[in-house]
């Protein structure tokens, strides 16, 4: 587990999220000082609730930002440890090759709302978890544990060992999400829209599916590809 420097939020559904789930994180905040609106008062509200030092600037618009202290950044070390301490069924959420970090946070978003029991990022292949990754997730990436990798491949063997079902998406594939059982510990992995999941991730798989058999246009935005096949593993799931 290795520690950040400080950092910047940006939102009011970051800085709420993390109000509800980690305020000891918040260093300060700055409110917009033309804001005088129902939702101000409210965060108001909760910042002095939680004892939380706050001032006004008049060079913020809209939205409050917030400075955290130093984060926690969970490793392959950490996973092992949440896998092995005998988690149910777990279902598991991978990025490989999202270099986009408004992509990136809208997967965060549609895992926190699925509630995935954990978020793999392969660390040197993603884009890094930012100020605009967070904006974009809306205050999920408080609300999940997530892990960096440096080496997915031996990332997946551990998971394998594990007894969890690796899928990978490829729009080449010919096994629909439709027919998959992810009733059982289950880790999904997700690549670019462009390039996909890297050649090396996939071929670790245990399972390639694909979410359409349009022959022609196959692919989804992977934000949105994301919460179509999490939805569909979670709906299986709840109905077992």
């Amino acid at each position: 587990m290795s520690k950040k420097e400080n950092v910047s939020r940006v939102g009011f559904h970051s800085i709420e999220s993390i109000l509800e789930n980690n305020p000891h994180k918040i260093k300060k905040v700055t409110l917009p000082a033309k804001r005088n609106d129902q939702r101000i008062s409210l965060l108001i509200l909760a910042l002095e609730k939680n004892n939380i030092n706050y001032d006004l600037s008049s060079k913020l618009k809209q939205e409050p930002e917030a400075i955290i202290s130093n984060e926690n950044e969970l490793n392959f070390k950490d996973l092992k440890n949440f896998i092995s301490s005998g988690i149910n069924n777990p279902l598991i959420l991978i990025l490989d090759n999202i270099i986009d970090p408004r992509n990136l946070g809208a997967c965060i978003r549609s895992a926190a709302v699925i509630g995935v029991d954990a978020l793999i990022i392969n660390k040197h292949h993603c884009a890094p978890i930012n100020a605009i990754a967070h904006k974009v997730s809306v205050g999920g990436a408080e609300v999940i544990k997530i892990f960096h990798v440096t080496n997915l491949i031996n990332c997946l063997k551990f998971l394998k060992e594990s007894n969890v079902g690796i899928y990978g998406l490829s729009e080449h594939a010919k096994e629909s999400h439709l027919e998959c059982n992810f009733t059982n510990p289950s880790a999904i992995i997700m690549g670019a829209e462009e390039s996909g999941i890297r050649e090396k991730t996939l071929e670790s798989c245990d399972f390639k599916i694909n979410l359409s058999n349009n022959k022609l246009f196959k692919s989804f935005n992977v934000s949105v590809a994301t919460g179509i096949i999490l939805s569909e593993a979670n709906r299986q799931r709840q109905i077992k």
